[in-house]
C-alpha cells in the first residue's frame, strides 16, 4: 500500500550507470583507431582514482567509451585456485561498449551467444563486444571489436542475451552453475571491466540467497528476481559479468549495488536458465508514478475508544482512505485502519500497529476475503517496512 512507503520508508538498490554521448554509425566507428593507455597514473589525495588519459583520442562516443577502458594488468590473484579460476574464465568474460557506456558480459555458448544485464544495453543503438586480448595487459585494437545484436531481454529479472558472429580461436564458453548448490558462506569471484580497468578479478563470500527479490535502482522499470547477495567487490562496468563458484561456472550476473558497504547482488544462474528457456521477450511494468504526500482531511476525538482520530488522503484523491487512531493511554499501540475497496461504507480491510509509538509497524491484520473477519497476521521488526512473518488466524 502507498502509505506504508511514507510511513515506513521504502528500501532502493543503486546501480550506477556510466553515460556518453551519442555517436555516429557503428560501421564509421570501426575505422576508428582506438584509444591505447599509457598505463595507469599514481592516485593522488585530491583526485584519486584517475583513470589514465589515452595517448589519442578517437571521435565518437563509442570510442570515448573505449578510451576510458585500461588494458588489464597481470593478474594479482591471490593463491593457486584462484589464479586458476581467473585463467580459465576470463578469455570467456567480455567487454561490452555502446553508445551510451561499457558493461560486462559471458559468453556462453560456443557460436557466440553472450550473457549481460539488460541496462547495460539498454537504449544503445550500437552494441560491440571485444574479447580479452590473448597477451595479458595488450592494448585494445579495432580489430578486437565485434558488432553484437540483441537476441531477446528480460527487463524484469534485468537480463539479455546477445550474439556475435564469430568467437575467437581457443575461447571456450563458460558453463551455467546449479543455483541450488550455492551456499550462504561460500567463496564466490567476479570478472569484469569496473570503472573501465578491464578483465578485473575480485572474490568474496555469498552473503545471502534471497528470492523473489525487487529492486528499481534506474527508476525505469521494477525488477524483480532471486538474487544472491555477496561481498565480492563491485563497481560500475561490472554489470553484466559473471558471478563464478569455485568450479569457474557461472551461479550469477552481477547487476547492482546497494546502499552500505559490501551490498552487491548477482542475478541467480536459475533465473538465468528460465530466461534462457523462455521464447519470448519479458518486458517490465512501467513504474507508477511517485506516491503523492498524504494528507490529514479530518481530526476529531473519540470517547469509545478514548483517542484522537485522524482521517487522511494517502493517495490524492480527495478522498479518506485511513484513519490513524491514537489512543489516550499511552501503553496502548496507535493504529491505522485502511480500506482497499474502492466504495467502501467503513469496512477496515487491514489494521496496523505501531505498538511502542515510535513510527514503526509491529504487527498487522487483514481481512482477506472481505467478509468481516481477520484472517491473516503479520509481523514486522527493526523498522522494517516488509513483514518477515505471515501467519493464517483460525476461527
Amino acid at each position: 500500500m502507498k502509505w506504508i512507503q511514507v510511513a515506513a520508508g521504502a528500501l532502493a538498490a543503486v546501480c550506477a550507470a556510466t553515460s556518453y554521448a551519442q555517436a555516429g554509425s557503428l560501421e564509421a566507428l570501426l575505422g576508428q583507431p582506438l584509444a591505447q593507455s599509457r598505463g595507469p597514473t599514481i592516485p593522488s589525495a585530491k583526485d584519486a582514482p584517475r583513470i589514465a588519459k589515452p595517448s589519442r583520442a578517437p571521435a565518437g562516443a563509442f570510442a570515448r567509451a573505449l578510451g576510458r577502458v585500461q588494458p588489464d594488468a597481470a593478474s594479482a590473484t591471490r593463491g593457486a585456485a584462484d589464479a586458476q579460476i581467473y585463467r580459465r574464465a576470463s578469455p570467456a568474460v567480455v567487454l561490452i561498449v555502446t553508445d551510451q557506456g561499457i558493461g560486462s558480459g559471458s559468453l556462453i555458448t560456443a557460436d557466440g551467444q553472450i550473457l549481460t544485464n539488460h541496462h547495460v544495453i539498454d537504449g544503445a543503438k550500437q552494441i560491440g563486444v571485444i574479447f580479452k586480448p590473448a597477451l595479458e595487459g595488450a592494448a585494445l585494437g579495432k580489430a578486437d571489436l565485434r558488432k553484437a545484436e540483441v537476441l531477446k531481454i528480460d527487463q524484469v529479472a534485468d537480463l539479455a542475451l546477445l550474439k556475435v558472429d564469430s568467437v575467437p580461436a581457443g575461447v571456450a564458453p563458460l558453463k551455467l552453475g546449479d543455483g541450488a548448490s550455492v551456499q550462504v558462506g561460500a567463496d564466490v569471484h567476479a570478472i569484469g571491466h569496473p570503472t573501465g580497468e578491464a578483465w578485473t578479478y575480485t572474490r568474496g563470500v555469498v552473503s545471502q540467497i534471497r528470492r523473489a527479490y525487487e529492486w528499481n535502482p534506474d527508476g525505469k522499470a521494477e525488477h524483480e528476481a532471486t538474487v544472491i547477495q555477496t561481498q565480492t567487490p563491485l563497481n560500475p562496468g561490472n554489470s553484466g559479468g559473471p558471478l563464478l563458484d569455485a568450479q569457474g561456472a557461472i551461479v550469477g550476473v552481477n547487476s547492482f549495488v546497494g546502499e552500505g558497504e559490501g551490498l552487491n547482488y548477482a542475478v541467480s544462474v536459475e533465473d538465468v536458465k528460465t530466461f534462457l528457456a523462455r521464447s519470448r521477450d519479458r518486458v517490465a511494468a512501467p513504474v507508477p508514478a511517485e506516491s503523492c504526500e498524504w494528507t490529514v482531511m479530518k481530526a476529531e476525538a473519540w470517547t469509545d475508544p478514548k483517542g484522537m482520530a485522524e482521517y487522511a488522503d494517502t493517495d490524492c484523491d480527495g478522498k479518506v482512505d485511513a484513519t490513524i487512531f491514537t489512543p489516550s493511554r499511552r501503553r496502548d499501540p496507535k493504529v491505522i485502519l485502511t480500506s482497499e475497496r474502492p466504495e467502501s461504507k467503513g469496512e477496515v480491510d487491514a489494521m496496523y500497529f505501531d505498538a511502542n509509538r515510535d513510527g514503526h509497524l509491529d504487527w498487522a491484520v487483514f481481512d482477506t476475503d472481505a467478509d468481516g473477519k481477520f484472517d491473516l497476521r503479520s509481523d514486522y521488526r527493526n523498522g522494517e517496512d516488509e513483514p518477515y512473518r505471515w501467519e493464517k488466524i483460525s476461527g
